[in-house]
């Protein structure tokens, strides 16, 4: 049976839900019409009674909902979205060393719903040279071991979400002036590497000739942790970083596994500022991954990316794939 999953960081639900010209009326008449079975949502930055409020005429239509709000109020949050009964809901992490951190931080739900395990995650944006970017590389030492974990268990599964990296050159329109800038820094990059493998490469782009030209990459090596304020690597860190990219991953870019040869993109992030979206300056920080059982099923994989500036009701777009 056919199962589209969306996923997609709406930058605040409330926000999305409004209508803002007389042609674009937010994220509503889009969920009445999307192919999507399904759709992980981050930052919703809503309680969950703000949320079935504002998506009131959706969830009486016949979708389900599911979310994970953050303890900081009008922060991050995640959810899912089910044409589907929605089960088994859990949210954070389970009891890998460091998860307690994020337990009630609005970054990772996960359900079963339309015969598959789905999550919706959204990891910390970072910020380098602050304390941002050392809660981010924390949260990727939890998050590998987890997928590492669920991979292991043969389900099928997939996560989407606002990854907040880009993992390789054609994922950012402009790469080269932001090798220092968090969301393209080494050690994200190689993070990326390490659950998904180089596809379609035969070897790493981080620190490749490419990549670090004729003065090498400003922001050091992997292994540096560039942009760390505090952030010492601890046993997982430091066994990600010499095991690099495994030659037999687990899990799937699914975008980038059937849109191979494309160069550039296809993008999922445009900031509101200047004429980014005009110009096609984007950055690909929005995955849907998946197992490789549910992997193996991916036959059509887009961004629902809209006509024109004044039609978006988000700064992201949908990241959308069909599994048969």
């Amino acid at each position: 049976m056919s199962l589209t999953v969306a996923t997609v960081n709406v930058n605040g639900i409330r926000a999305a839900a409004k209508q803002r010209n007389e042609l674009n009326h937010g994220i509503l008449p889009w969920l009445d019409a999307t192919p999507a079975d399904i759709v992980l949502l981050q930052e919703v930055r809503a309680t969950p009674e703000q949320t079935e409020a504002t998506l009131a005429p959706a969830l009486a239509s016949g979708w389900h909902l599911a979310q994970a709000e953050a303890a900081a109020k009008g922060r991050a949050g995640v959810a899912v979205l089910s044409r589907a009964r929605i089960d088994d809901v859990q949210v954070g992490f389970d009891e890998l060393p460091g998860a307690e951190e994020f337990g009630d931080a609005g970054r990772w739900i996960e359900a079963k719903t339309a015969g598959i395990t789905v999550a919706s995650v959204y990891l910390p944006s970072g910020a380098e040279n602050t304390a941002k970017q050392d809660e981010k590389y924390r949260f990727l030492d939890v998050l590998g071991p987890y997928l590492a974990n669920r991979a292991a268990s043969g389900e099928e599964m997939v996560v989407g979400g606002d990854w907040n990296i880009c993992h390789r050159r054609a994922d950012l329109k402009n790469w080269r002036p932001n090798r220092k800038k968090s969301g393209f820094l080494p050690d994200e990059r190689a993070f990326m590497d390490s659950l998904l493998g180089t596809f379609p490469d035969a070897s790493t782009q981080v620190g490749d000739a490419t990549d670090a030209g004729r003065n090498g990459n400003p922001a050091g090596g992997v292994g540096d942790f560039f942009g760390a304020v505090d952030y010492t690597p601890g046993r997982v860190a430091q066994a990600r970083v010499a095991g690099g990219a495994p030659g037999d991953p687990q899990w799937f870019d699914v975008l980038r596994q059937l849109h191979a040869d494309e160069e550039e993109g296809p993008y999922s992030w445009w900031t509101w500022r200047g004429k980014a979206f005009d110009t096609g300056a984007g950055w690909r920080i929005d995955y849907q991954i998946a197992s490789r059982p549910l992997f193996e099923r991916a036959v059509a994989a887009w961004v629902d990316k809209a006509p024109d500036y004044d039609l978006r009701w988000s700064d992201h777009s949908p990241v959308l794939v069909e599994y048969n």
